[in-house]
């Protein structure tokens, strides 16, 4: 893969985390089976405004990371700090994506690490995403520099 596909990919799979956390925001049972914890699930089954605005702020978040993949593969205008923004948004994913091991691990019995299908999809989301930032951050890093 190019660096260009590669912060598309990364791109295209931060919007849909977005996407995916608006339809959180409106299922409490949702939220709880993805690991909510109980706070947070009665929080959205109570319609508590702050709930809200946290959700707000993650789509907005992960909407934007989506941006900044799409704009370091050139699908539009440069978005400030690009490269910096760029490794950051990656390193987060990847750090989140690293516990895909302990938990592989842990659902198949080698250690006691607590495992769900729901945390290994997350977390196996998280580090393909962060690679595929940090892979394409550094393609584009090496790419020529043109006049």
């Amino acid at each position: 893969m190019t660096y260009r596909q590669m912060l598309t990919a990364a791109g295209i799979l931060s919007m849909g985390v977005a996407a995916f956390h608006v339809l959180l925001a409106f299922s409490a049972d949702l939220s709880a089976y993805f690991g909510a914890g109980p706070k947070i699930t009665q929080m959205l089954r109570n319609h508590d405004p702050q709930i809200y605005l946290l959700m707000v702020l993650m789509i907005a978040m992960f909407a934007l990371w989506g941006l900044y993949g799409l704009s370091g593969a050139g699908r539009f205008a440069r978005l400030p700090l690009l490269k910096t923004g760029l490794f950051v948004i990656g390193a987060i994913y990847t750090l989140r994506g690293i516990a895909f091991f302990p938990e592989m691990l842990g659902s198949l019995g080698v250690t006691e690490f607590p495992s769900s299908p729901q945390n290994l999809l997350s977390s196996a989301v998280s580090l393909i995403t962060g690679l595929c930032y940090l892979f394409g951050t550094i393609g584009l890093l090496r790419r020529p520099v043109t006049a």
